[in-house]
């Protein structure tokens, strides 16, 4: 059974508690604090297997946790790190938050390895917080929290070229043909129910990428049969090939075969039906005619039929036969020059959903000036210490969120309101800064 999509459960790490403690050793009378400090919680990464080409593996394991870093100890012993999560995914994956559908990041190309959620920090032994006035702290912080994600996992194939038509256009043959893929071949509806990737190597060109997608149905684009599951899997491709039986073997009309499936391009992603696309009349094989004309009069009548209709709207079309190779050759070196000629931009699903903090904003806070230090103002409570947790305060970015922070909660204006200067302190638990304006 293939599978292209999966929704899994996904968390980072708990960073490890600081730990309370002093120095007791012999002929060491009150001795100093030296609680160590937490180790830090296993990032949850998101990494391509070249060997995967399925999401299969998800519909077995639904949750997948990164380790929690380990308490801090006596001796200044700091906690072990909580070990990282590798998610390996096959490439092409797109990872969405479950439930906005807002995409976090598109694991194709060279984004090979992401880390989608960063471990919890790990909490500052008390070491940390002794003062002259303060020499016997017996606070210690907690780790922090790791971040917890519902996501949904969708699978776009990667490919330049994608192979469409109704159900035993011969798709299938035709790859098997021109490629190393392997797909299974027989003559009934939806034998492919999964994307057949396989390299084309050309003499004195180079190759591509095609995938065979599976066979399209009228209605498709409303997501009859499987398809909505088989169409996302054409959104990377830059150049389309409709695969038709022109010889009829089913009993259908290759002109409205190929508008059927034009038409449920168009209904589904415009800008995939406004690709570059060549169309493959097959089975013309069928129409072997004797004398001095290759095929019967039926067949040069249909050929000339789809032509008519379709080359005047730049869809040129070739009469190949994928069971003796006829005309294969110059379809497949005319599609790598429609390759050559279309845009040579990868097709990358861009950032929507940025993996956001919880909400502590109605956590409280107190900003205080120190009775006994000239010159320090303390900033503490649950929401400036969950807040310390989150931030990667030595990131440009991180410091630049913080000093948003301090403004948009207030904390600015509360320091002026209690006459902080230019080259006074602001202490938040472990952290100390210069206020400068």
């Amino acid at each position: 059974m293939f599978a292209d999509r999966a929704k899994i459960k996904i968390r980072s790490g708990k960073g490890g508690d600081g730990h309370v403690s002093f120095r007791r050793e012999k002929y060491v009378a009150n001795g100093g604090p030296d609680g160590g400090d937490g180790g830090r919680g296993g990032d949850l990464i998101f990494e391509v297997d070249s060997g995967l080409n399925t999401l299969n593996e998800f519909r077995h394991i639904r949750n997948y946790f990164a380790g929690d870093g380990q308490p801090g100890g006596k001796k200044r012993c700091h906690g072990a790190d909580g070990e990282d999560k590798i998610v390996k995914v096959p490439a092409g994956t797109i990872i969405r938050e479950a439930e906005t559908g807002q995409i976090i990041t598109d694991m194709s190309y060279d984004n090979k390895r992401e880390v989608v959620l960063q471990g919890g920090r790990g909490g500052k032994g008390n070491q940390h917080y002794a003062t002259p006035t303060m020499q016997v702290p017996k606070y210690a912080q907690p780790g922090k929290p790791g971040i917890e994600l519902e996501v949904q996992l969708e699978l776009k194939v990667i490919a330049d070229v994608g192979l469409v038509g109704f159900p035993n256009a011969g798709k299938s043959t035709f790859l098997s043909r021109v490629t190393n893929a392997q797909p299974k071949i027989a003559n009934y509806p939806f034998t492919t129910l999964n994307p057949n990737l396989g390299v084309v190597d050309l003499d004195g060109a180079d190759g591509f990428v095609i995938a065979d997608i599976p066979g399209l149905i009228e209605g498709a684009s409303e997501g009859v049969g499987l398809g909505h599951e088989f169409l996302r899997h054409i959104e990377r491709t830059r150049v389309l090939i409709h695969m038709v039986d022109a010889a009829s073997t089913e009993g259908r009309d290759p002109l409205e075969d190929i508008k059927t499936i034009q038409k449920e391009l168009e209904a589904y992603n415009p800008q995939i039906a406004a690709r570059p696309q060549v169309i493959a009349a097959n089975k013309i094989d069928c129409f072997s005619g004797g004398g001095q004309s290759p095929y019967t009069e039926q067949g040069e009548t249909v050929l000339a039929a789809i032509k008519e209709e379709f080359e005047p709207k730049g869809m040129r079309v070739f009469p190949i036969s994928a069971v003796s190779g006829q005309g294969v050759k110059e379809l497949l070196y005319y599609t790598k020059q429609l390759l050559a000629e279309a845009e040579e931009d990868k097709i990358i699903f861009e950032k929507e959903y940025m993996v956001q903090m919880p909400d502590f904003s109605n956590e409280p806070f107190t900003v205080t000036k120190s009775d006994e230090e000239d010159g320090l103002y303390i900033v503490e409570g649950p929401r400036i210490e969950r807040m310390l947790g989150y931030t990667n305060l030595d990131s440009e970015k991180g410091f630049e969120f913080f000093q948003k922070f301090l403004k948009t909660n207030g904390i600015l204006e509360q320091l002026e309101e209690l006459g902080i200067e230019e080259g006074d302190t602001v202490k938040m638990y472990g952290w100390q800064f210069d206020y400068y304006k």
